[in-house]
């Protein structure tokens, strides 16, 4: 655990050890607050050493403890705590959420981790102990009663770094901005004042030891690197987004750093290995694209004549919006296109959320950075990252109508189609932003613990509100999970097809004398123009022996077998293939006019929207299929068309669903 020391080598002491207890397993980070805090430590000559015990298992605390203390004698410790959860309700929902990622339930509490921490140093040493970070600003009374520290910082520690040596003697504590300090038998909070971005550089080689060690150098520095390394370019947020705590920690008036400090801190890391960075901001276009555009031309320049370019990227707003023509000029500069998640496609809805955008900004931006990435990627021989469709359908305002205008929007601009997965947030981590919970969570908004549900909100443990229009359509919270789950494999990506069992399909719907007979029909029918690869790999093996090797293929496949899956897709269209009349027939009867000979210019929406038009239940299809084959011949290969129908598009028809999916 190396020492930084701004004026000599590295030593055993250091005057303040930085711990930290509350980094996410599942997505672990290296915290940034150990670098910019260390910085401002330096500018005022202290010495600081580093220890997130995120690897340390809890029984090896104490024995790693000791070491640390013993071998750095600290005059201080400081505690950083990030984040107080995850902001996620899968993390502590009482049962699996349906569409949930794969998270170990209610096995991440920061709060508690910290609480631990403080209590066992109590144990081992008398050293005071401080503690801060952006979770711990944004609840500081309530958690200075809670874990009891010495000490306590809301949002930046220079003042309290510049004035340490009064801090630790108790003198003229009461002038020193940001602190908290015991006073009786409580805490006194000083004046909270909001600082600019650091004027000087925060990377150290020191501190880049401590973060490799942290990641292990391949996801940092080599070509297979996915650790975006953080810089800081700009500091506070004016907006008011009803989920989001950063105006009240960073400040609502927007400050940005020196651009030729911001980039010094990059070339230090890129000359150093350093694959990608973040850099730091609420959003880098606040207000116009200046900022965003200002670092692409420097990005541009660093990367100038670099056999190993330096990846970047940052949050991006969706307003102001971006030309093509700049998007492209961005990802020219190595930018990566960055992680959003929008409300909605609904602008009543956007509004009350109070993001700075509306659905036309989110829809623009969404269509176009895929078009132009993938465009971008292929020209340069890239591979093209699995993508997902992130969306925060559950915010505590959406409705019906927010479900449904989005999902239309999914659908006429075929969106789905280019995602491999989607996650729908379905419920609000609730915060107070300064004036109480929002008007809208405080009745439904619930807390829980460790031991489960808490009998009153408790803000400092995960609290959450699921959007009460929702609730009351479907019934209840897990309806709304299920709910969501559904949307997000059928409507928002592409994972419901690519999840699909053709030959389990085809032997579920047949049996080997009808098929074998199928298949003898099938061989004499003329091949049609622009069949696929996989239909003319079926036609071959028909005409090679019948078809019996190919079946004989599909009955021992397993859904793991790539190769199965398009050859009996294809061998269940051809089949239907035979049977053209009678097949539009039976689709014209069921309200889908048509569908068979276009199907694929239909999304799995349009068809759920036009079935559940008619229809109440699958089974009530299915009959008017059956009414619709009518009687003499085989009606089995129409019906099996809808049943490929229904299987491909994953149609699911309940009245419930039907409201909110299709409304208007």
């Amino acid at each position: 655990m190396p020492v930084d020391n701004p004026t000599a080598p590295a030593q055993q002491g250091a005057d303040i050890l930085l711990l930290s207890a509350s980094n996410y397993p599942a997505l672990p980070i290296y915290p940034y607050a150990f670098v910019q805090v260390s910085a401002v430590a330096a500018r005022h000559g202290l010495t600081t050493a580093r220890l997130d015990l995120l690897h340390t298992p809890k029984e090896s605390w104490r024995t790693t403890l000791c070491e640390t203390l013993e071998r750095t004698s600290p005059r201080l410790i400081g505690i950083h705590l990030r984040q107080l959860d995850s902001i996620f309700i899968w993390n502590y929902a009482d049962h699996d959420l349906p569409g949930a990622p794969p998270v170990r339930r209610n096995s991440y509490w920061p709060f508690h981790e910290t609480q631990q921490l403080v209590s066992l140093l109590r144990e081992l040493t008398g050293c005071p102990i401080m503690v801060g970070g952006f979770g711990f600003t944004t609840r500081t009374p309530d958690l200075l009663d809670r874990l009891r520290p010495d000490f306590g910082v809301t949002g930046e520690p220079d003042e309290v770094l510049k004035h340490l040596d009064d801090v630790l003697a108790h003198r003229n504590v009461e002038r020193i901005a940001n602190l908290a300090h015991h006073s009786g038998n409580g805490y006194t909070l000083n004046p909270r004042v909001f600082l600019p971005p650091a004027d000087h550089t925060e990377y150290t080689d020191a501190i880049l030891r401590d973060l490799l060690d942290f990641y292990g150098p391949q996801r940092v520095t080599g070509p297979e690197a996915d650790v975006h390394v953080p810089v800081e370019v700009q500091r506070g947020c004016p907006y008011r987004c009803y989920f989001c705590t950063e105006p009240m920690v960073k400040g609502r008036h927007h400050r940005i750093r020196d651009l030729d400090v911001v980039m010094a801190d990059i070339a230090f890391l890129a000359d150093r290995g350093v694959s990608r960075v973040w850099l730091v901001c609420s959003e880098i276009n606040i207000g116009s694209n200046k900022l965003l555009f200002e670092m692409a031309a420097r990005m541009r320049k660093l990367n100038h004549g670099r056999t190993t370019p330096l990846n970047w990227t940052c949050y991006l707003l969706p307003n102001p919006p971006l030309e093509r023509s700049e998007i492209r000029a961005l990802l020219e500069s190595h930018f990566e296109p960055s992680w959003n998640q929008f409300a909605s496609y609904h602008d009543e809805n956007l509004k009350r959320t109070r993001v700075p955008y509306r659905a036309r900004h989110a829809v623009q931006a969404q269509v176009a950075w895929l078009e132009e990435d993938q465009a971008f990627r292929s020209a340069h021989g890239l591979p093209l990252p699995p993508r997902r469709l992130d969306m925060f359908l559950g915010n505590t305002y959406a409705t019906p109508e927010t479900v449904s205008a989005t999902l239309r929007t999914v659908s006429e601009l075929r969106l789905g189609e280019r995602f491999d997965d989607s996650l729908i947030t379905r419920a609000t981590r609730v915060f107070d932003l300064g004036d109480g919970l929002i008007d809208d969570t405080a009745a439904s908004a619930y807390s829980v613990g460790p031991e489960g549900l808490l009998d009153e909100v408790d803000l400092v443990h995960p609290t959450f509100s699921y959007p009460t229009a929702l609730v009351e359509a479907l019934g209840s919270a897990r309806a709304v999970d299920e709910f969501f789950a559904y949307v997000e494999k059928t409507f928002l990506s592409r994972a419901y097809r690519a999840r699909l069992d053709w030959p389990a399909f085809l032997a579920g719907h047949t049996d080997e004398e009808r098929l074998a007979q199928w298949c003898e029909s099938l061989r004499h029918a003329p091949a049609r123009a622009g069949e696929s690869e996989a239909a003319r790999t079926v036609r071959l093996s028909l005409a090679a022996d019948g078809g019996a090797a190919l079946l004989k293929q599909l009955r021992e496949s397993t859904a793991l077998e790539e190769s199965a899956g398009p050859l009996a897709r294809a061998l269940v269209e051809l089949l239907i293939d035979t049977e053209p009349g009678r097949t539009r027939d039976v689709f014209a009867a069921i309200g889908l006019p048509g569908y068979w000979d276009d199907r694929t210019a239909r999304t799995a929406y349009d068809v759920c929207d036009g079935l559940a038009a008619r229809f109440v239940a699958v089974q009530d299809v299915l009959d008017a299929a059956r009414a619709a084959a009518g009687p003499g011949g085989d009606p089995a290969l129409p019906l099996l068309a809808v049943e490929y129908c229904l299987y491909d598009n994953n149609v699911l028809l309940r009245p419930d669903y039907s409201r909110l999916l299709f409304r208007g």
